[in-house]
């Protein structure tokens, strides 16, 4: 045991070492790698998602000033008039026009109208030092429209980057304007606060792979052009992004970032190892100490006890338990005897107790007689639906409680069927109906009691909804065959594939296949772990007919369940029935 107990605790030491190096070097490193590069693709797509929302923003914009009849008509008459005054006029029209587009727009900043024609500007929503349009870098161009930057403002108002929309239009009298929007103050400012916040860099190219933009250290700009085309050096990564328009958006990460995350969670788990370790070295110090020295001194004991020698009482030891468990040791074979008579005794009013004990549960004959009481008092108050459900109720009872006969006939088997079918409608809504043979035919043939309310009851209970339907169908030709069927929730494939095989065990045919039959050739006692009333319609249907009857469960998850009994015609009642065709 001393050996067993040193090399399991020390095997479980060096299987933790050996999986802290393997570990280390495989998984740690894929992982630290793996959620860096999570959290930067999720920083670059949030990075280009707004800039593509910024340009959308623009050109959306764009479109709602120069496509505006009012503002083509202001302009032209900006141009029709001559006089200062009316300039003016038209020029305070125009600012007017343009402000209530763009005052909730808090995504556009400088707007300006450029006469290509005058070569001056029409109107500013901030000072601009003159035309820079062939100063500014190109991010990408259409034939409608184009997109400068990240770059400088044309405003000295802003000093941060910003992205410009330049649209050019002719108007009806021959006049070229170019219409220029750029983003907002802190528009651009967002995203890249967010990838320094995260040591980022970021870094932008037009649709000819030039570099228009980067907010890199210039002490390490000779490492760009290797960056954004093989996409690591020595110091930095990068990570890409196309654009639908061409245009690429490339987040810079230090190599550091990397070493920092390894090296921390490298940290974490050598921290964890040993902290795991040293609680298995206490652990094998205590299972030392607490039992294998104790089992020393046990067995010096034991071998005292089972030799002529005098038995020490005077043996001691650190561990209190064991001492108290000496002195118990001597006593211990007389109480085992006493508790063996004791059993005896008992065992013999066990069966006696139990009967007792069900009788003392319920008195049918007084309840029974209140039932009938309240019958009395709700006719008497008028109350006609709780007068039916009480007589319902009572001659449910007085059928399930008649304890003179363990059998019934089908006849009073459907009785007490609808007496209860009764009593549910109150709480559920489902539909119930059950198909008999024709009127002529009798159905006075002996049948378990209490062998279908079970069946309805778990339809009721385990597979009810809204609406359903239950069927009850009574076939009888060669053989009589009940059905009952649902359209409630149906039955799980693994459950039902459970309820059979258990099912098939209590008749001792072996497991079933889901929805196959079984005979029952012979019962155990219950079925385990499937309900008191399944256990009882099959417990019940083999000991009426042995080795002369079937039952099988179908089901469709989400379509209904139907559960099939089949059995002999008999004549007369009890266990004793013979079977005997009744035509």
């Amino acid at each position: 045991l001393k050996a067993r107990i040193f090399i399991s605790f020390f095997g479980i030491l060096l299987l933790m070492l050996f999986t802290y190096i393997f570990i280390g070097g495989r998984f740690i490193t894929r992982f630290t790698e793996k959620q860096l590069a999570d959290d930067y693709n999720s920083l670059l797509s949030e990075t280009c998602d707004t800039m593509q929302d910024l340009l959308w923003n623009l050109t959306l914009t764009s479109g709602q000033i120069l496509d505006n009849e009012a503002i083509q008509d202001t302009l032209l008459l900006y141009y029709s008039v001559s006089s200062p005054y009316d300039h003016q006029e038209q020029y305070s029209a125009l600012m007017n026009d343009i402000t209530m587009l763009t005052l909730s727009n808090t995504d556009v900043s400088l707007l300006s109208l450029y006469d290509n024609t005058e070569s001056e500007y029409i109107y500013s929503s901030y000072p601009v030092s003159g035309n820079q349009t062939d100063q500014l870098p190109v991010l990408y161009q259409n034939s409608a429209f184009s997109f400068y930057g990240p770059c400088s403002s044309q405003s000295n108002y802003n000093g941060n980057p910003v992205l410009i929309l330049n649209r050019t239009e002719t108007l009806p009298n021959g006049r070229s304007v170019t219409l220029s929007i750029e983003t907002g103050f802190y528009s651009m400012l967002d995203p890249i606060e967010l990838a320094g916040r995260k040591s980022a860099y970021l870094a932008v190219t037009n649709t000819d792979g030039e570099l228009i933009y980067t907010n890199f250290p210039e002490d390490s700009s000779e490492e760009i052009p290797a960056l954004l085309s093989v996409g690591k050096t020595k110091n930095f990564r990068s990570l890409s992004r196309d654009m639908p328009q061409g245009w690429q958006v490339h987040l810079i990460i230090p190599n550091q970032i990397y070493a920092l995350d390894y090296y921390h969670s490298l940290r974490e788990a050598l921290l964890c190892t040993i902290i795991v370790a040293v609680l298995v070295g206490l652990l094998a110090v205590y299972f030392w100490r607490s039992i294998y020295t104790p089992l020393q001194l046990f067995d010096r004991q034991l071998e005292l006890l089972l030799s002529d020698e005098e038995v020490s009482r005077e043996w001691h030891s650190s561990i209190p338990e064991y001492e108290h468990l000496l002195q118990k040791i001597a006593s211990l074979q007389k109480q085992i005897q006493q508790m063996i008579q004791k059993i005896i005794a008992q065992e013999k009013t066990t069966a006696q107790v139990q009967l007792e004990k069900l009788r003392a549960q319920i008195n049918p004959h007084f309840l029974l007689n209140t039932l009938n009481t309240m019958h009395w008092l709700a006719l008497m108050n008028g109350q006609h639906e709780i007068d039916d459900l009480t007589q319902s109720l009572a001659h449910l009872l007085s059928y399930n409680l008649d304890k003179d006969s363990v059998s019934a006939t089908l006849e009073k088997e459907l009785g007490a069927l609808q007496e209860y079918i009764r009593l549910q409608k109150v709480r559920y809504d489902f539909h119930f109906e059950i198909i008999r043979p024709s009127a002529a035919e009798e159905l006075n043939y002996p049948c378990p009691k209490f062998l279908l309310q079970p069946l309805v009851e778990n339809a009721l209970s385990h597979g009810y909804r809204p609406g359903m339907e239950i069927l009850v169908e009574v076939q009888i030709d060669e053989r009589i065959r009940l059905t009952v069927s649902d359209t409630g929730s149906g039955i799980a494939p693994d459950r039902l594939e459970a309820i059979n095989r258990l099912c098939g065990a209590v008749l001792n045919t072996g497991p079933v296949s889901p929805g196959a039959g079984f005979s029952a050739a012979s019962a155990s006692p219950d079925i385990p772990q499937s309900g008191i009333g399944l256990s009882y319609v099959v417990n019940s249907l083999h000991s009426f007919f042995p080795d002369n009857c079937s039952f099988s469960v179908s089901s469709e998850s989400g379509a209904g369940t139907t559960i099939s009994i089949e059995f002999p015609k008999m004549k007369g009642g009890g266990y004793h029935a013979e079977n005997t065709d009744r035509r």
